[in-house]
């Protein structure tokens, strides 16, 4: 089971200025994404961004990156597996770029992008914590020196969380956009 993060001034810092920048997520976020349907979706992409806060700072998105210079591997630990598209890593499903296929299967709609690339999300687990944090079902960290393998979590069934992401059982999820 995971524990609490218990999220540095840095991450209520970031996620408050961008609190106030809110009603402009919808914009931002069709210009990154390229597709305007954020935009005409407003009510709901505001909603959808400030969950998308919420996640940002319970993963300690900010403090992580400033305290670990973009966190690396440790020479001894290589991480091994291959995606299970279960969105937990996407800020525990919360991202505003996260959908979902009509398999149930988590995508992401900048997936590939440069903005991708910057994030975090383009070089995720970069180590154990980065596993542990999102509970992650995929990937598990490894002894680089030995074939042993450390599990760092439980594989188990993925939970739907909240309203705002409705996860593959929702007629919502199968929409293909927001």
């Amino acid at each position: 089971m995971r524990q609490a993060a218990r999220p540095g001034w840095e991450d209520w810092m970031v996620a408050s200025l961008m609190g106030l920048l809110l009603p402009l997520a919808p914009f931002v976020a069709s210009l990154i994404a390229r597709d305007w349907r954020y935009a005409a979706a407003y009510p709901r992409t505001v909603l959808r961004a400030a969950g998308h806060l919420r996640g940002q700072v319970r993963s300690e998105a900010v403090s992580r990156y400033l305290t670990h210079g973009g966190a690396s591997r440790p020479p001894t630990e290589r991480i091994v597996g291959a995606c299970t598209h279960c969105g937990r890593c996407c800020l525990d499903r919360r991202c505003i770029f996260l959908d979902w296929s009509d398999a149930g299967e988590s995508r992401c709609r900048i997936y590939g992008t440069a903005f991708w690339k910057r994030l975090a999300c383009g070089s995720y687990p970069e180590n154990a914590l980065d596993i542990a944090l999102y509970d992650c079902p995929s990937f598990r960290a490894e002894s680089a020196g030995s074939g042993n393998t450390k599990p760092i979590v439980k594989v188990h069934r993925a939970v739907t969380i909240g309203r705002l992401h409705p996860g593959p059982t929702s007629r919502r999820a199968t929409s293909g956009w927001l």
